[in-house]
């Protein structure tokens, strides 16, 4: 489970079916010839060619997949240079994929790197590639989500289930759902009349800890509902 500032306490927010996606990461960097800003015609401008695949990396979302598959393609790093008036040599590109298709999450490393490599070659320039795949998206097992649903109901009442959208999102959790059935779920911990509002990540986050209980109560109740299906 994981504390859900979107949600109020003593809401409980499920997902059927895939929820979040696998988070992969991705390193470009890009070789060119440094040189002195006002003699770019001396140079292989690694920064002028590294805008270009930064934004020709956008057609892999917007122009080779279906638009009804999910799929997340973000350049989070740009990094090169150290003077005002010197070309740098060379610029180092990151940033990360999120796929909840398989197929896909294989196939877009390779559209990556062909990409790069076209727009390197061709104005002269050389490049590294690599991808490191992360965690496999998490994808509900139907039936404990079920019973996640009746718990919720039975503990917290009809209107405390809320049904979610899938995120983009990556969660480890992931690995265990690759060794036996499970269902992540969330737990609300929003409460405006504490102030409790921020959502996650921002630097005044913080959760109503009485979601905490709540967790605990969900995680036994559910395990004993399940146990009892099991026998």
């Amino acid at each position: 489970t994981h504390l859900w500032s979107p949600l109020e306490r003593g809401k409980i927010g499920i997902v059927y079916g895939p929820m979040m996606a696998a988070p992969d990461r991705f390193f470009i960097r890009i070789i060119g010839k440094g040189g002195h800003g006002a003699m770019p015609h001396q140079t292989i401008d690694a920064i002028a060619i590294g805008a270009q695949v930064v934004t020709n990396l956008q057609h892999i979302v917007s122009r080779y997949v279906d638009p009804l598959e999910p799929l997340v393609l973000s350049v989070t790093q740009f990094v090169a240079g150290t003077a005002h008036n010197v070309l740098p040599g060379e610029v180092e590109i990151q940033g990360t994929v999120r796929t909840f298709d398989e197929t896909l999450r294989r196939t877009v490393p390779q559209w990556m790197e062909r990409i790069v490599k076209g727009i390197t070659e061709a104005h002269g320039a050389s490049y590294e590639f690599q991808f490191d795949y992360g965690y496999r998206p998490v994808i509900n097992y139907d039936e404990v989500t079920r019973v996640i649903e009746e718990t919720a109901r039975e503990l917290l009442g009809e209107e405390a289930v809320a049904r979610l959208k899938p995120n983009m999102g990556g969660e480890d959790f992931s690995a265990f759902l690759q060794k036996a059935p499970g269902s992540f779920f969330y737990v609300g911990a929003r409460n405006e009349e504490k102030g409790i509002v921020y959502p996650h990540h921002h630097p005044r986050f913080t959760i109503d800890e009485d979601a905490l209980e709540i967790g605990v109560q969900m995680f036994v109740a559910a395990t004993l509902k399940l146990l009892a299906g099991a026998e």
